[in-house]
């Protein structure tokens, strides 16, 4: 199975004129002309569900590819959308999309300036190509953390991945938090309120996806670093707490769990001051990533993207 990484090594790297514009595709955004571009795609059976609510998926499309753009603290201005409508769509779906995607873009004021729309005989794919000004004159990589910084991450880990495990029946929990952490999963809540913060104060940065520790590992890999981490210092919702409680064995989980689209950031000490940020370790002249309070086997390899 080619993972994305390997894709982008071995077919779109290789014969592309590398350019410092687009940042020879080692981070999730290419800066041309003082904008800073992103794009994000997500699939049926992958990224959403047929029995979802298509105002959900509205919303998680438009989020998570918010979610780009603002952990290198950047505000989102622009974007294009690519429509490949599967099966399963109809009339009554369409309404409900995009009435939901249209009001969200508002919420973030965004602008939609055009896009693309196909028909497919299967599944639905959705796509998004998201841009906004570059206000400084660098951009936040993931391969500017410093040995001094500490890691830091906004809002709480954890609470998608369980949420999308419950969605698919894999695990049973009280109803009242099981509908908030499904919630979680269906709609992102990028911390737009940290763009300048990012920007101002950040040395690294990258959104969360591909789970905690696969992220982090993107930055101290890029970075030519390490890190030391503290799972009790891992932000948790009330919810995934009251989880972990009674599923004890799902802590590795929080840690290579994937779509929480929260901000995972290095940089000075007292950035935790900040609302809804968390310190959560340091950078390290030692290479690799060290859980100093548990005593995990090793846990990289989690959630990636895979292309067949």
């Amino acid at each position: 199975m080619l993972k994305e990484t390997e894709f982008i090594k071995n077919y779109i790297k290789k014969g592309t004129k590398q350019t410092k514009h687009s940042l020879n595709f080692e981070d999730d955004v290419a800066v041309v002309n003082n904008f800073a571009y992103s794009t994000d795609t997500i699939s049926e059976d992958i990224h959403f569900f047929s029995d979802d609510d298509p105002k959900t998926i509205a919303k998680k499309l438009i989020r998570v590819n918010i979610s780009d753009l603002i952990s290198k603290g950047v505000k989102p201005k622009f974007c294009l959308l690519n429509f490949s409508s599967g099966k399963s769509i109809n009339q009554r779906w369409l309404d409900s999309f995009f009435r939901s995607f249209h009001q969200d873009l508002k919420n973030y004021n965004l602008n939609l300036i055009g896009g693309d729309t196909i028909s497919t005989k299967n599944k639905t794919v959705l796509s998004l190509t998201i841009f906004g000004p570059v206000k400084s004159k660098r951009i936040i990589k993931r391969s500017s953390a410093k040995l001094s910084d500490l890691i830091y991450v906004s809002g709480t880990i954890g609470d998608a991945f369980i949420g999308m495990s419950i969605k698919k029946k894999q695990i049973k929990f009280d109803k009242r938090a099981k509908e908030k952490l499904i919630l979680k999963y269906l709609v992102p809540q990028p911390q737009t309120n940290l763009i300048n913060l990012i920007r101002n104060k950040a040395n690294a940065s990258t959104d969360i996806s591909d789970g905690l520790l696969n992220d982090l590992n993107n930055i101290c890999t890029m970075s030519k670093l390490g890190a030391e981490i503290q799972f009790s210092s891992i932000p948790k919702s009330n919810e995934v707490i009251k989880f972990l409680n009674s599923y004890k064995r799902y802590e590795k989980s929080i840690l290579i769990g994937g779509d929480d689209y929260q901000i995972l950031f290095t940089g000075p000490k007292g950035l935790d001051k900040h609302k809804n940020v968390t310190k959560i370790g340091r950078m390290t002249r030692k290479k690799g990533i060290k859980i100093i309070d548990k005593n995990f086997n090793t846990l990289l390899g989690g959630f990636t993207h895979s292309l067949y």
